[in-house]
């Protein structure tokens, strides 16, 4: 509960930082998008936010590089401790299941299973790399789940589209201009800010 917790704080405080972000520049990267497509974008962003949070991005002043190394060998932790290892894979493709729901609903470039995987699979790639300057271990099969969840979430998407007919298609996004934007403030904003903000809010709840 407790990791639910700062996980949410650790989120709310960097929408309270880029969603003004993504709100004053709405004229030029939103512009295209209706009012349901821009609350879904901003609920995307505060989702990656969330991620980010939960697979512990290093903040600037803390970035080290640790021997904590990368297990290459995929389910070789099964044997050793299943239940864990059951638990971990289970959470790994939860985590990944409200992209693989967002992206076919905001763009129409992933409104294929291949594709939304790939994004699956660079995003947990990419979460990867940075935890080799943390003191978490790099693990094949957090690819493997990640990649996994992502394609479950666009099976979950695809029911959605048909139950309500294609009606909960954002229309109108530019995929190649909305999605490295947002991926990049999210980041940087984690990587920079974020942890100031959410400092103040725990040292609010803390003494209130």
């Amino acid at each position: 509960m407790q990791r639910i917790l700062m996980i949410g704080i650790d989120a709310a405080a960097g929408a309270v930082i880029f969603i003004p972000l993504f709100a004053l520049s709405g004229s030029w990267l939103l512009k295209q998008r209706n009012r349901s497509g821009k609350i879904m974008y901003m609920l995307f962003a505060v989702y990656l936010a969330a991620v980010f949070s939960a697979t512990g991005i290093p903040w600037y002043r803390n970035v080290i590089v640790t021997d904590m190394g990368v297990s290459w060998i995929p389910f070789a932790d099964f044997l050793n401790s299943p239940v864990q290892y059951i638990k971990n894979s289970v959470l790994n493709v939860v985590l990944f299941v409200p992209a693989g729901i967002f992206l076919p609903l905001l763009w129409k470039e992933f409104q294929r299973l291949r594709n939304t995987a790939v994004f699956g699979l660079v995003l947990s790639l990419g979460i990867e790399i940075l935890q080799l300057f943390t003191f978490r271990l790099t693990d094949v099969d957090d690819l493997i789940m990640n990649t996994a969840g992502s394609m479950l979430g666009y099976l979950i998407a695809r029911q959605l589209f048909y139950v309500f007919d294609g009606k909960l298609t954002s229309e109108g996004g530019n995929c190649r201009l909305e999605l490295p934007v947002l991926t990049g403030v999210v980041f940087l904003t984690c990587f920079t800010l974020q942890p100031y903000l959410a400092g103040c809010i725990w040292e609010w709840m803390y003494w209130r």
